[in-house]
């Protein structure tokens, strides 16, 4: 019986582990645009709080990404 439900307790996380890694997928690229959308906008930004924008995602995009590979890493 407990090996049992061992199976069981390692199939479902084995299931949610795939449903976490396909919106971590999802987000990633999601998170891609946004820095492309950033990347695009520098230069052409006219006001204080889109410069911020684009100097925010230029030094954290970076970090965010390399989290969200570590973390695919790990799942797999």
């Amino acid at each position: 019986m407990i090996q049992n439900d061992l199976e069981n307790a390692a199939s479902l996380l084995g299931k949610r582990s795939n449903k976490l890694t396909i919106r971590l997928l999802k987000v990633f690229e999601i998170l891609k645009k946004i820095g492309k959308a950033g990347d695009d906008m520098e230069g052409n930004a006219s006001q204080t709080e889109e410069d911020e924008l684009v100097d925010a995602l230029k030094n954290e995009m970076p970090e965010v990404y390399k989290n969200i590979e570590i973390n695919l890493k790990e799942i797999e």
